[in-house]
């Protein structure tokens, strides 16, 4: 339980500042602010909180895919419906799709969910 919430953890942080050093790399050095609101971690590490529940709900490939879905939309939606971002919705799903990769292969990296499933 305490590497799963660990796990959680390090990957909703890591994919935020993966998401901001990509968001630095399209909209330019301006973009490391990003990096500085602490409430980006916050709704990165709830979302990825689902990561342990889509894993053990699922085949390792449909986990996968339905969590880089989640994890790509929740984001996106959360910005441009709820905060109001003014980028692209191209934009916005491309850089959560890098939090979203990032968070997965750490999550999975940490835990080994993927492994440990195939051996039950």
């Amino acid at each position: 339980m305490i590497r799963t919430v660990f796990a959680v953890l390090v990957a909703g942080f890591a994919g935020t500042i993966v998401n901001a050093l990509a968001a630095m790399l399209i909209g330019g050095p301006a973009k490391w602010e990003l990096m500085l609101i602490p409430g980006r971690y916050v709704v990165a590490c709830i979302v990825a909180a689902l990561l342990p529940f889509i894993f053990r709900a699922m085949k390792p490939t449909l986990g996968v895919v339905v969590a880089a879905i989640a994890l790509t939309g929740i984001p996106s939606l959360n910005a441009k419906l709820v905060l109001g971002v003014g980028a692209p919705w191209f934009n916005v799903l491309l850089l959560n799709a890098v939090y979203a990769a990032v968070a997965m292969l750490v999550y999975l990296a940490i835990t080994g969910d993927l492994t440990q499933r195939r051996r039950r």
